[in-house]
This record gives C-alpha cells, sequence and structure tokens, in this order.
C-alpha cells in the first residue's frame, strides 16, 4: 500500500512539474544534481555526524526502554518518539544548510538566464547544467 502511494504520489509530482516546464515553454531551464551540492557545503560533514550520533544515540535510548516496557502499545510510542525527535534534529540541523544552497541556486541561475531549476533526476536531455558553478559558490560559504 505503502508502495502505491508512493508510485502516485510521484506520479503527480512528475505531472505537475512537466506541466510546469510545458507552460514555461519560452523559460530557460537548468537543472542540478542536488545530493552532490549538498554534499559539497561545508557544514555538511559535521552535520550528517552529529545527525548520526544523534539518531544512535535515540536510537540506543528507545531500544533500552523499550526492552523493558511490557506494553506493545508503549513500546511504539517510544520508537516513534525517538524517530520524531530524530526527524526534528535534522530538520533543525539541516534546514539552514538547504536555506543557503537555494539562495545560492537562486543566484546562479539568475546569473545564467535560467528562469526553471530541476533536479538532474527529472531531465531526460537539454537544460543547463548549474551543479558546478552552484558548488563553487557553496564552497565559498564558512
Amino acid at each position: 500500500m505503502r508502495k502505491n502511494a508512493r508510485r502516485i504520489f510521484l506520479a503527480l509530482v512528475i505531472l505537475h512539474l512537466f506541466s510546469a516546464v510545458a507552460m514555461a515553454a519560452s523559460d530557460r531551464v537548468g537543472y542540478i544534481d542536488a545530493q552532490r551540492i549538498l554534499m559539497s557545503h561545508p557544514k555538511y560533514e559535521t552535520s550528517q555526524k552529529h545527525l548520526d550520533d544523534f539518531v544512535q544515540k535515540k536510537t540506543e535510548e528507545a531500544k533500552t526502554a523499550a526492552e523493558q516496557e511490557p506494553d506493545a502499545s508503549k513500546r511504539m510510542m517510544i520508537i516513534d518518539t525517538a524517530r520524531r525527535e530524530s526527524g526534528n534534529e535534522e530538520m533543525r540541523i539541516m534546514n539552514p544548510i538547504t536555506v543557503e544552497i537555494n539562495k545560492i541556486i537562486e543566484k546562479v541561475a539568475k546569473a545564467k538566464g535560467v528562469t526553471v531549476v530541476l533536479n538532474k533526476v527529472l531531465i531526460y536531455f537539454g537544460g543547463v547544467d548549474l551543479t558546478e558553478d552552484v558548488i563553487k559558490e557553496v564552497k565559498t560559504l564558512k
């Protein structure tokens, strides 16, 4: 059921993107390798290490607490709480990085005369690759 929901969601996203691109036929399309850009951010490695440590700690705490809890529903609540806390920590740590990267993508796109920027996984052919230009700008961040 989850796979079907994911497929439907993905199909809707792709349909939306294609319709947006079709409506903006006069726009110049660019694309980026979002993962490479994220990994090039100066704070990425330390942030990822912090998140890995946080998730490991929460997982161990939840496992220990769940093993001691006889009630199955309370065990699930413990695990769900740990997952939610890990997700919240990821958002807290990664959102500032994402905001910085998005500003740089917008800046590079404007400089290159690109009005639509997509993730490269959505591009079959054509478009302007902005990845290296964005990475150069990201590496100047402190």
